[in-house]
């Protein structure tokens, strides 16, 4: 009797210790039914505890059309656009890791940068640049790349 309850005593310790395995969950796509996307994508993907935004461009919704072709107008609106798509995943700009920052013109960087730091004043995420990216369009100045975490 007591081998039968040292063995079970044991059983259950083991058991106790065991870590607790879940199982991860799988991708979930968030659309932005006030933003929808220019292409056949989402706007964002969770997986693993993180959201991966599409690139964020400056594309007005409600005007159906880019922002103005300067960089001011373009940052601006891509910022709000971030915001918007932060909000439909639960997430918010304290919630970013990382951005790349995609240019079309280098001399853009000094304007862009200033916008990018009002908007990021309280928040300052892991940062790249691209300039010189070309994506065919004269209307496309920038592009966000970002990553959130959620907590």
């Amino acid at each position: 009797m007591k081998t039968y309850l040292a063995v079970l005593v044991m059983s259950a310790t083991l058991t106790a210790c065991q870590p607790t395995v879940s199982t991860p969950k799988p991708p979930r796509a968030i659309n932005v039914a006030d933003l929808p996307a220019l292409g056949p994508y989402a706007q964002a993907v969770e997986a693993g505890g993180f959201v991966y935004l599409s690139g964020i461009v400056a594309f007005d919704a409600k005007a159906g059309e880019f922002a103005k072709a300067n960089i001011r107008a373009q940052s601006t609106q891509a910022f709000a656009n971030l915001d918007t798509v932060l909000a439909a995943s639960g997430l918010n700009k304290r919630d970013i890791v990382k951005v790349t920052v995609y240019l079309k013109n280098p001399a853009d960087f000094k304007p862009m940068n200033t916008l990018y730091a009002e908007y990021f004043k309280d928040w300052h995420p892991a940062r790249t640049t691209v300039p010189g990216v070309n994506w065919g369009r004269n209307d496309v100045l920038i592009e966000l790349d970002v990553i959130a975490q959620r907590h």
